[in-house]
């Protein structure tokens, strides 16, 4: 059976996935900055991953550098920061970093092998084209509340660019589109981000469904396994769809 170092691989996928939003990766001792030259934005497009925090000293320099990093580049204030496993111990971690305004998040890593299976016939998975699927993208983020045509003329190139990547899967039943996923196929597995069902559909096992056709879908292109990232609260549904945790890494938020 092969081995999978499943922390190297999720650390790898979180580096592509800010990659394909045409951010590049700048190597540390201690960690990974991801800069991108077109937006100031922090979140996923500049972002440290990787931290090697072994103690409260050492969170102090590491998040002190990575500041200076944004301020020199004239980018927004870190508002994350992702740790390298093993996770902050919450006990000793929760009251620190509360004192200095930041929280603590566990982000959970699931996985399940691809699958040789076919849809019931009445459902479909496709790929839209890059004009259908940017008008939908802008439907959808306006339904969201927070589009701004400022903000949607530099987001369009860089979520243009990622949807190259991590391509946008549709599942139809009939006419109906039911939900989506965005599905990046990477050497020898794929990387699901935004698992998401039409509240038309929800409560009706279109969430299993729809990992069911993306996981034959990585069958068919070569990949043998599905990594995804969620919280705790999603674990029943995940496990109940065929998926395992297979690592774990903190988060710390910053409040400001």
């Amino acid at each position: 059976m092969e081995l999978i170092n499943w922390v190297k691989t999720a650390l790898s996928s979180e580096i592509e996935y800010s990659k394909a939003l045409k951010s590049q990766p700048v190597e540390y001792p201690r960690f990974i900055h991801m800069y991108n030259p077109f937006v100031p934005w922090s979140g996923d497009f500049n972002r440290a991953l990787g931290l090697k925090i072994t103690d409260f000293q050492s969170f102090e320099e590491i998040s002190a550098q990575i500041k200076n990093i944004h301020q020199e580049k004239a980018l927004e204030n870190p508002d994350r920061f992702d740790i390298y496993p093993p996770v902050l111990e919450e006990g000793q971690w929760q009251d620190y970093l509360l004192n200095r305004g930041y929280s603590l998040s566990t982000a959970i890593f699931f996985s399940a092998p691809t699958l040789d299976c076919n849809l019931p016939s009445e459902f479909k998975l496709e790929t839209p084209p890059e004009n259908q699927y940017i008008e939908w993208f802008c439907d959808v983020v306006r339904s969201r509340g927070y589009f701004e045509e400022k903000w949607f003329e530099k987001v369009k190139p860089l979520q243009l660019n990622f949807c190259r990547t991590f391509r946008p899967y549709w599942l139809w039943k009939g006419d109906n589109r039911v939900g989506w996923v965005y599905c990046a196929h990477l050497e020898s597995y794929a990387r699901l981000f935004e698992v998401e069902i039409c509240e038309a559909y929800r409560g009706q096992g279109m969430g299993k469904l729809l990992l069911q056709a993306i996981r034959a879908e990585g069958y068919k292109k070569g990949a043998k396994y599905i990594l995804l990232l969620s919280g705790e609260s999603l674990r029943p549904f995940y496990e109940s769809a065929g998926f395992q945790e297979c690592t774990r890494n903190s988060i710390v938020w910053s409040k400001s």
